[in-house]
């Protein structure tokens, strides 16, 4: 088990995605059903796109289950792969490119139910939609640090908005939304703070290595 666990992990991965993962994975390998981790890694994507349509459908409480699931899933692509020596340059892309459009899934689907079931007296529509986009960058400029870091030869600690965390902030928003929906774009904003105040920490990281250019 211990080699499954990667020293990058983020506190939810670490502490809650982990201790489920693993034992999927585990189990996976061992009832011979010969599922290949870029199996795991189609099926996580499609778990976050089923996530997305429950948002789109009004059922944010599913929605957000849905997205925890799908971040549990993703940790198991690479753990059957390191089990089963399938590790493959072409399944970490395929990873991270899926990857991408789930999470941009996500938060245009979170960003379409808020902006249709809250209204705010000035400026409702165009600050809902604001927060999506701010989001959705926030997002990517995470995981686009993350993958020039890895280029250079540096791999950065996940901290604040590392994948586990933000999907697990999309969970708690499905989840509250269901009883209080005018808290979605709260969640929005959550995720605006912890993506930029993680690239942010991520730039000035840089800057104190002093990396080499490419």
């Amino acid at each position: 088990m211990a080699k499954l666990v990667k020293e990058t992990d983020g506190f939810i991965a670490k502490h809650i995605n982990r201790k489920v993962s693993t034992r999927i994975s585990t189990f996976l390998v061992k009832s011979r059903l010969d599922i290949t981790p870029n199996e795991m890694t189609f099926l996580s994507f499609l778990t976050a796109v089923l996530s997305a349509c429950f948002f789109l459908g009004r059922f944010p409480f599913l929605g957000g289950i849905m997205a925890q699931i799908s971040s549990i899933l993703d940790g198991c692509d690479g753990e059957i792969a390191r089990l089963t020596n399938r590790t493959s340059k072409e399944g970490e892309i395929l990873d991270a490119v899926l990857d991408r459009f789930a999470d941009g899934l996500l938060i245009m689907s979170i960003t379409i139910l808020a902006y249709n079931i809250v209204s705010f007296p000035i400026m409702g529509g165009s600050l809902i939609i604001a927060l999506g986009f701010l989001a959705l960058m926030g997002s990517f400029s995470v995981s686009y640090s993350a993958a020039k870091g890895l280029s250079v030869g540096y791999e950065y600690k996940r901290r604040w908005a590392g994948r586990d965390i933000r999907l697990f902030v999309i969970m708690l928003a499905g989840i509250s939304a269901e009883i209080f929906p005018l808290s979605l774009p709260l969640f929005l904003f959550i995720l605006v703070i912890l993506t930029f105040s993680e690239t942010i920490y991520r730039i000035k990281e840089t800057f104190n290595k002093n990396f080499d250019s490419p």
